[in-house]
């Protein structure tokens, strides 16, 4: 089932691609999206530029010659960031046509993003490494929300999404937790036969979790993890702190690291049970 777009398909190209590389059924589609900071900051300026023209071109018009100078640099100045305004409209899904097919499409097994350069598609199972940082900035009791998803594959591809990249807000828990679920079972494989399983400043280990310290802390000990304001740390059965935060965003796979935790404390205690 689709969500998110007007249409219920696909474009054709995108169907195709996402077929060669086996990615199953079409889930949900994301827009393109238009910074509306650099709109609103561009028409700002726009105005209160030109309304100075204004006020200079009337001086000029009354015979003030010394206005003249200032009255061709505000307008110029105006203009200018009128051009900037309108060339981040047209480039904009409100306006543009061809913007609006640039979307992010989920399937099953991956997506595919449609950019002004080509169609690219990805797996979830070819994420070698996610670093997923979300910051949260509040200015004037008013809050930004900024996304940066650094992605390595398996065959050394690179990309990093960014805020406008589409719809993080929403995309980005898809593409975390889709990630997350296609890397555990190789992570809990790899667990399973006695070796330690390294997320940045934790390992996951036969005996606990190692800190970046060197402190282990035992399994027996361990209550759970804790996420505040996008820092994690380890708790103790009673759900106090019991080793140092690091921001999530800066652990490699750190949901996955989270998943497994969960995974791996819940088959404790069913053993225990």
């Amino acid at each position: 089932m689709t969500s998110g777009l007007d249409s219920t398909t696909v474009p054709a190209d995108v169907a195709a691609v996402a077929a060669t590389r086996d990615l199953g059924g079409h889930r949900e589609s994301y827009p393109n999206r238009t910074s509306k900071r650099l709109l609103f900051g561009f028409g700002v300026l726009w105005v209160v530029l030109g309304a100075i023209a204004v006020l200079a071109l009337v001086g000029v018009g009354s015979g003030d010659d010394s206005a003249v100078g200032p009255a061709i640099g505000f307008t110029g100045a105006a203009a200018l960031f009128l051009a900037a305004f309108l060339w981040v409209l047209l480039r904009g899904p409100a306006v543009s046509k061809a913007a609006r097919r640039l979307q992010v499409h989920v399937f099953e097994q991956g997506w595919v993003r449609v950019r002004r350069k080509g169609v690219e598609v990805y797996r979830w199972d070819e994420v070698q490494t996610l670093y997923a940082q979300v910051t949260v900035q509040v200015t004037n009791g008013i809050s930004q929300t900024s996304y940066r998803y650094q992605l390595t594959f398996a065959d050394g591809r690179k990309i990093v999404l960014g805020t406008l990249a589409t719809d993080m807000a929403r995309f980005g828990p898809v593409l975390a937790s889709q990630v997350a679920q296609a890397q555990l079972p190789k992570a809990m494989s790899y667990f399973d036969k006695d070796n330690p399983v390294a997320f940045g400043d934790f390992t996951i280990t036969d005996e606990g979790v190692r800190t970046r310290r060197g402190k282990v802390l035992a399994w027996s000990e361990i209550g759970g993890v804790l996420l505040d304001n996008g820092h994690v740390s380890i708790a103790d059965r009673a759900g106090k702190r019991i080793s140092p935060q690091t921001l999530l965003g800066k652990i490699p796979n750190g949901y996955t690291f989270l998943l497994m935790m969960d995974t791996v404390l819940g088959k404790l205690r069913g053993a225990q049970a």
